[in-house]
């Protein structure tokens, strides 16, 4: 039976073959979620519904339904509700920008699994297959694309010239072009996540002393100011919709992918394995320290290494969790069904 790879295994091999090893192997995992990846997950899923739903009257009271049930304590929890809102408005923001598309869909949350092959001989690895998801495939002017969905914060020229080295998406396209898929390139589906945040008014005691402040500069001794109150979520759903119908909050992006591109991504992805296969006969599982701190914010396995990996802050801050969660369960079975050498 071979072990299956995803490029999230690949990737965090190469940054980190002992995160590599407290994931893939050891199966730990913090029980807890980064908001924005939280985030971008119901994002994700509800473009996916969007994209599916049979009905396109209803299909967006549907996807907004959906909305409204990944956010049960919105009701209690301020910060909550304000994603809620956000959630809601960028999604009715793009049904509004893109009531048609240019593109045809062929495929939805593809799942596939295929044969990793040294690049030298053709022979397929004895030991791996590797498996992925690609958001979607649709057809453009005849041509094939992945359709790879992002929430971003801003769309600068960095951000744009950073999709080029989206090495994902190439491997995506190398193994889906073995599956019977000609991909010639990529489109990015960018929504952009608004900063704007529901102003919460003064206390009673912040609204007298700006009084007082604006009162002693003012010649008369007076001021007219009025208490400023908590923006209603009426008011700040007003506010996120005027947002979020500007052209420029969502964003396309079209790549295409050269040959050469591809060919020396698979002879990356061989190199990756036949490191892991030498790290696992050593036994040796390297911490790489540069990669502790990343995307601002520390690796989630930083306290068990610092604590020079206590069985008592393991059981404390983590679960055991089966990895390749982003692949359904008979996707990775197929992979490891698959006795091909």
């Amino acid at each position: 039976m071979k072990s299956v790879l995803t490029y999230s295994a690949l990737n965090c091999f190469r940054n980190c073959p002992r995160k590599y090893r407290l994931r893939y192997i050891d199966a730990l995992r913090r029980p807890e979620r980064p908001e924005a990846l939280a985030f971008g997950s119901v994002i994700h899923n509800a473009l996916e519904q969007w994209y599916t739903a049979g009905a396109p009257d209803t299909r967006l009271f549907d996807v907004l339904d959906y909305i409204d049930a990944q956010y049960p304590a919105r009701e209690h929890d301020a910060e909550i509700r304000r994603t809620w809102h956000l959630a809601r408005a960028m999604f009715e923001g793009y049904a509004a920008q893109y009531p048609a598309e240019s593109f045809e869909i062929v495929e939805v949350e593809k799942e596939f699994n295929a044969e990793i092959r040294n690049p030298d001989t053709g022979r397929s690895s004895q030991t791996f297959v590797i498996a992925g998801k690609a958001d979607g495939i649709v057809r453009l002017d005849g041509d094939l694309y992945l359709l790879e969905h992002k929430t971003a914060s801003s769309i600068t020229s960095d951000y744009l010239d950073r999709l080029w080295t989206d090495t994902q998406i190439a491997l995506y396209s190398h193994y889906l072009r073995e599956l019977g898929y000609p991909i010639v390139g990529v489109i990015y589906n960018v929504l952009l996540k608004t900063r704007l945040k529901q102003r919460e008014g003064e206390t009673q005691d912040e609204y007298e002393q700006r009084r007082a402040e604006l009162a002693a500069k003012n010649k008369s001794g007076r001021s007219t100011a009025k208490r400023q109150l908590p923006e209603s979520d009426t008011e700040f759903r007003a506010r996120l919709a005027e947002w979020y119908a500007r052209p420029e909050a969502f964003h396309r992006e079209r790549i295409y992918l050269s040959e050469d591109r591809m060919a020396l991504l698979t002879e990356e992805v061989w190199e990756i394995t036949q490191q892991y296969l030498d790290a696992k006969r050593r036994g040796r599982w390297l911490l790489n320290t540069s990669n502790c701190f990343s995307f601002q914010r520390p690796c989630e396995y930083l306290p068990y290494c610092q604590s020079g990996f206590s069985s008592n802050v393991r059981d404390n801050l983590y679960e055991v969790a089966p990895p390749h969660e982003e692949l359904t369960a008979l996707t990775v079975s197929a992979a490891t069904d698959n006795t091909t050498f």
